[in-house]
């Protein structure tokens, strides 16, 4: 009896596991019927999440899957969920250079304020080290924090002039963040500025924008 009891259980938490991946697995496939009765079956399981963390939101943003993204939030998936790694769907938009994915998530109450990634910054400060100037912009106009500090020690500010190539597109970045608010004299830990480093690295338009606001 025993013994039948426990192949029971067993046979049930394998059929369990089985529904648990079949969503993960029509996002993987991009089957979008497949997702939708899977949603309509199970919806108390649209916030579910795989052994990174990634719940399904996150998983098809990943995979570029936007019409899959649409339908769960439609399901009522948590936008602004974070993976293990304190990524959210707007970090993974920065990723996948998505402007279309952050209008997205901004149309359907993705915060732009969270502290997000492994660095507590936020997604601004990932999209600007990425020099991806429509994302920044809509992130700004959206509210994003301009003068939060990272666990390096980095502003936006700091970021695009320390890990940007001082091209246009960090120029223009730059440009926006000064516009918004952003505070140039904000320095790093061993006490140098944004115009400090665009200095050091030769980045001469870099430098002439940062110049006038830098005390």
């Amino acid at each position: 009896m025993a013994s039948r009891c426990l192949l029971l259980v067993t046979v049930l938490f394998a059929k369990l596991a089985l529904a648990d991946t079949s969503a993960f697995n029509a996002i993987e496939q991009g089957d979008v019927k497949a997702l939708q009765t899977w949603l309509k079956v199970n919806p108390e399981k649209v916030d579910m999440s795989d052994s990174q963390g990634n719940t399904l939101l996150l998983q098809a943003g990943q995979q570029k899957k936007l019409a899959m993204v649409k339908m769960l939030l439609n399901a009522g998936a948590n936008v602004n969920a974070l993976n293990h790694q304190k990524r959210d769907i707007l970090n993974t938009a920065v990723s996948n250079r998505s402007v279309e994915l952050v209008i997205l998530a901004l149309a359907n109450g993705a915060d732009p304020t969270l502290v997000t990634s492994v660095y507590e910054g936020s997604a601004l400060i990932y999209a600007t080290h990425q020099g991806q100037v429509e994302i920044v912009k809509l992130l700004i106009e959206a509210g994003a924090p301009l003068n939060r500090v990272n666990n390096l020690g980095w502003t936006a500010l700091l970021e695009a002039t320390i890990l940007g190539d001082g091209g246009v597109a960090h120029q223009r970045i730059v440009t926006m963040l000064l516009a918004g608010g952003g505070d140039a004299n904000i320095a790093d830990r061993e006490g140098r500025t944004p115009l400090d480093h665009a200095r050091s690295k030769g980045h001469l338009k870099m430098t002439k924008l940062l110049e006038p606001v830098t005390h």
